[in-house]
């Protein structure tokens, strides 16, 4: 039922402007305050999953450091790029290997004796087809007849899509055209080879250039190689050969790449002191000199154990030795990771070159183990996915601060439900006081006219 306010039209009061301020400051006690609270812990959700992402970030950089055969990356040099081209990848060995390449990888071509002046020319006198094979597979077939294009043909070949393709060719002059036919397999090697079946037109096509595998022989194989295609990547382990031409021996060196080593290295350490200096800045506590009550204003992040408990882990996990270290480093600092006084990390790239040129097994085994045991990264990597995942430490701590904002937000509705009650029940109190001295008004109006009419 609606309230109807008369707003102290008989007791002279500004009963309005009372009850805003028994309101004001209901809502203070029942919703405000409970505001505040969940701003702060609003605030703490967001640094949270701020904190989330830079921890994943730093899990991202870690990961490049902790397998094994990638921990030191490498790279592959070729003698002479025109006949080979080199790229080291995961697993590859450092050392030489000659490649001498006898002949190329290349698909099949056919193409037609008889010209056209136009590609738009017919090419059968009557009803027929054009069918052919690519390799072992089915044989391919396109109808042709009377009305059937140059152009129509190749546009035929190419909707089988067959794995061929077929291209109209001026080899003449645009005074003299002559137009062909051309069809090449899209693939290399022998099972890309190609044969003409069917020919029901006029123009000849047959094959004009067999399919043939790559040949090349490695340095320790008396068996030459041979393969499809021309890039190969099983002759060398870890690397990618891009065969160019015939031709070598070409000497292909594998060996650690210092600088790709030192950038993986600096993105762990820039991570790391990204995350530090953000739970710094999210855990300042300072006064607000601007405020009366000089007020001490603190970071959401402040006073947060487990945020703590996050960060000492992290550093323990870093700077801590490395229990049977299977080469001559047990430390990062050994290798010019250490730590600084406010947290981070701080790189020597001199130190880890000194320390690649001395022990570059001992360096691998450092960041990624060997055998059985794992490396400082294998362990950091550990640390980093137990506190992330779910029931992780930081997993844990960021759903119980969500549910603290949705409790909050209950209590923030219910608040409002309260202050709306208790100021519907203000204006109804305050409205039956208005008609009661109303009624009193108009009582003692009465008497006093009758005593006045009396006298």
């Amino acid at each position: 039922m609606a309230t109807i306010s008369i707003g102290g039209l008989a007791t002279g009061l500004d009963t309005n402007g009372i009850i805003e301020q028994l309101v004001a400051l209901e809502r203070r006690r029942a919703v405000t305050l409970l505001e505040d609270e969940q701003r702060v812990a609003q605030g703490r959700q967001s640094a949270l999953g701020t904190l989330q992402g830079k921890v994943s970030a730093l899990l991202g950089a870690v990961d490049a450091l902790r397998d094994p055969a990638s921990a030191l990356a490498r790279k592959a040099t070729s003698s002479d790029e025109t006949l080979v081209r080199a790229t080291a990848g995961s697993g590859a060995i450092t050392g030489t290997t000659e490649i001498t390449v006898a002949a190329l990888a290349r698909g099949a071509i056919a193409t037609s004796a008889a010209g056209k002046s136009s590609a738009d020319a017919t090419v059968a006198a009557g009803a027929g087809s054009f069918s052919f094979r690519l390799g072992s597979r089915d044989v391919q077939t396109v109808a042709v007849d009377g009305t059937t294009t140059l152009a129509g043909l190749a546009a035929a070949i190419n909707g089988l899509g067959a794995g061929v393709a077929a291209t109209v060719v001026n080899v003449g002059t645009s005074s003299a055209p002559d137009y062909r036919l051309r069809v090449a397999s899209k693939g290399t090697g022998t099972s890309n080879d190609l044969t003409i079946v069917t020919d029901d037109t006029d123009l000849g096509v047959a094959v004009t250039q067999a399919a043939q595998n790559a040949s090349f022989t490695v340095s320790g194989f008396a068996t030459p190689f041979i393969r499809e295609g021309n890039v190969v990547n099983d002759a060398i382990p870890g690397v990618t050969l891009g065969l160019q031409a015939a031709g070598g021996p070409v000497t292909i060196a594998v060996e650690t790449d210092g600088d790709a080593v030192a950038a993986d290295v600096q993105k762990v350490v820039d991570a790391f002191g990204d995350l530090v200096a953000f739970v710094a800045q999210q855990s300042e506590v300072v006064q607000d000199t601007g405020s009366q009550d000089r007020d001490v204003l603190a970071g959401p992040l402040a006073f947060d154990g487990t945020v703590r408990n996050l960060l000492s882990g992290l550093r323990t996990s870093v700077s801590a030795a490395l229990e049977d270290a299977v080469g001559d480093f047990s430390l990062l600092a050994e290798v010019g990771v250490s730590s600084m006084r406010d947290g981070a990390l701080a790189f020597d790239r001199g130190k880890l070159d000194q320390a690649l040129a001395a022990d570059e097994d001992g360096v691998a085994a450092l960041f990624a183990g060997g055998g059985s045991a794992g490396g400082v990264f294998d362990r950091l990597h550990d640390y980093l996915t137990g506190v992330t995942q779910p029931g992780g430490l930081l997993d844990v701590r960021t759903r119980s601060v969500t549910q603290q904002v949705d409790l909050l937000q209950d209590r923030i509705d219910a608040g409002e439900r309260q202050v709306d009650a208790y100021e519907q029940n203000l204006r109804a109190t305050f409205t039956n006081l208005e008609l009661l001295v109303s009624r009193l008004q108009s009582q003692s109006s009465f008497l006093l006219g009758a005593l006045g009419r009396t006298s």
